[in-house]
């Protein structure tokens, strides 16, 4: 079965706090990785962190790249939550690549 890491991230403290917007992107992960035969090795959740801050201000997600093997599959829920500057994502999207990885969106 193939392997995959998931990563989940909220802006505010307030949608840490009250956890539904985690346990929501924490749903479609699951249902994605099921649909895709993938198992989920492990959980990386960035909680009050901007989508605009660069991959070294999330450790959760620097974390979750870090995890990455070959032929693995980092999953988030939306896009967006890799990040909302389009350069962010790009540099991102490039260092999972070159970790022999892919990203998938849940949605």
């Amino acid at each position: 079965m193939a392997t995959a890491i998931a990563y989940t991230r909220v802006s505010t403290d307030s949608q840490a706090d009250s956890g539904a917007g985690l346990e929501a992107q924490r749903h479609s992960i699951v249902a994605y990785a099921a649909r895709h035969g993938l198992e989920v090795r492990s959980w990386h959740c960035d909680a009050g962190i901007s989508g605009a801050a660069d991959l070294a201000d999330r450790p959760a997600l620097a974390a979750a790249v870090a995890d990455l093997r070959r032929g693995d599959v980092l999953i988030v829920a939306k896009r967006d939550r890799l990040g909302r500057d389009v350069f962010v994502v790009g540099m991102i999207e490039r260092v999972v690549g070159k970790r022999g990885a892919s990203i998938a969106s849940a949605d």
